[in-house]
């Protein structure tokens, strides 16, 4: 996919610089199992080591209930380098069992660790990582500051004439803070206009890669980096909030509104939104959609604006034959009469994703 930003095209250069090798190429490498860490020091840097035990293999000799079972294990040595994210401190252990062709035990109980010095190669391609590191870091602080200002905010309410060609609703939604978060959380050219701020503001932060990394997948969660004879594999201890974009809207009247997205960035950004942390009337979306029989009635202007962008199934709680029942759709928007609908009864909203999963269930007003 090409994305042209500023007249650069993004895949001509492989995402600032960042490419892939092949496996049989990045297996020339010595690779380091290796984590970026917030919380260690030379006190505990060998604990978080340790998570990183090589592999035991076994073989076994007869069944376990044999009279003269027997099994010999075997491990090799593991490189596993630890790096302070803020300090940038770093030590690399050589982490190796005893007791080859023993039982399991016997080498799991005598992990031995020796400290190593860091290789220049190694040293400078951690320093790289770490830079990559605090300039997505910024990136995304710089992206989510501006728009959790009001005058971004303003300019994401609902425009009428190309998302509704219908009469405007009684509920009068337009200016409500919903309309904001969920235009954010679910219009298509909206995110597409967030992602691509997310880029540029991390191409101002850190420049051209170049040739920094020749291979790369750095994510939120996890990495696997290469350049020349070395690579680092594996995993950040954890990652500040700053790293995700982390939008508020204030709704007195609703709840207030939380969009929150989980950046990821390799040959591209990857921009999804979490779940966790993402709240519509003060309630996230994952509880909405674990947990709809617990619901409270959300406002008429959450469930019009929401069904803007997302199919949702109405269904009454009256269950004769004059009950509510609608097959998913869009553009539905519930009445402003006492409860809602018909003899002011509630309704519940079964919202979908664009490949009809549930995505979560609210209970409001009626159509």
């Amino acid at each position: 996919m090409n994305i042209h930003l500023a007249g650069v095209t993004l895949a001509s250069i492989c995402f600032l610089g960042f490419a892939y090798s092949s496996d049989s190429e990045a297996a020339t490498r010595k690779m380091y199992d290796s984590e970026l860490c917030y919380t260690c020091n030379t006190g505990n840097a060998l604990s978080f080591a340790k998570k990183y035990e090589p592999e035991i293999t076994c073989y076994d000799d007869g069944g376990p209930f044999d009279r003269n079972y027997s099994q010999t294990c075997y491990s090799s040595p593991k490189n596993v380098l630890i790096v302070n994210a803020v300090t940038k401190e770093k030590w690399l252990y050589k982490l190796s069992h005893p007791n080859q062709g023993g039982w399991r035990h016997e080498l799991t109980n005598n992990l031995q660790a020796v400290i190593q010095a860091v290789p220049r190669y190694a040293n400078d391609l951690v320093d790289e990582l770490s830079k990559s590191y605090d300039a997505w870091g910024r990136a995304t602080t710089k992206v989510s500051q501006e728009y959790n200002s009001s005058s971004m905010q303003s300019t994401l309410g609902i425009d009428t004439s190309i998302i509704r060609q219908q009469a405007l609703s009684e509920n009068n939604c337009e200016n409500e803070a919903i309309t904001r978060a969920a235009k954010l959380a679910f219009d298509d050219r909206t995110r597409t206009t967030l992602r691509r701020r997310a880029e540029n503001e991390l191409i101002e932060e850190y420049g051209s890669l170049g040739a920094a990394f020749e291979t790369t997948r750095v994510t939120q969660f996890g990495f696997k980096i290469g350049l020349g004879g070395v690579g680092f594999k594996n995993q950040v201890e954890y990652v500040p909030r700053r790293r995700m974009i982390d939008v508020e809207f204030y709704d007195e009247i609703n709840g207030n509104h939380r969009v929150v997205y989980n950046l990821e960035f390799s040959d591209d950004i990857r921009m999804d939104l979490n779940k966790d942390m993402t709240k519509f009337a003060g309630i996230t979306v994952r509880y909405l959609r674990e947990s709809p029989a617990s619901l409270n009635q959300v406002s008429n202007c959450v469930l019009e604006t929401l069904n803007i962008y997302r199919k949702a199934s109405v269904k009454s709680s009256d269950t004769s034959g004059g009950g509510i029942d609608l097959p998913p759709a869009t553009g539905r928007y519930p009445s402003r009469s006492s409860g809602g609908g018909q003899g002011g009864e509630s309704c519940t909203w079964t919202f979908y994703d664009p490949w009809g999963e549930v995505l979560f269930e609210m209970e409001g007003g009626c159509p």
